[in-house]
């Protein structure tokens, strides 16, 4: 039987399995809202470190949950696709695993 992993279980899996290096330097992501919960969320509970860019759009309320569980928030960007632009240009930059949402 296949089993099939939801949406939200995905981050916690690539979380799981990146090298302890990886694990050290973190992870970076775009999103306005969920994903970017779910990533900050695990990566606080695995103590790896989390950076989410986020479009000015972006809801106050999951910004500030994503604070709350420790990812560091940069709000850059008109709509997700300028706020993925940056997210990898920072990815690239300082060595963070970019996960796509």
């Amino acid at each position: 039987m296949l089993m099939m992993m939801s949406p939200v279980d995905l981050p916690l899996y690539m979380l799981m399995m990146m090298s302890p290096e990886q694990k050290h330097k973190g992870v970076i992501a775009a999103s306005a809202g969920n994903h970017a919960l779910a990533l900050s969320y695990h990566g606080q509970k695995l103590g790896i470190p989390v950076t989410v860019v986020m479009p000015i759009i972006a809801p106050i309320m999951k910004i500030t949950m994503c604070e709350q569980f420790g990812a560091n928030i940069i709000i850059k960007g008109a709509d997700i696709g300028e706020s993925k632009e940056q997210a990898l240009q920072l990815a690239k930059e300082n060595g963070l695993l970019y996960v796509n949402g």
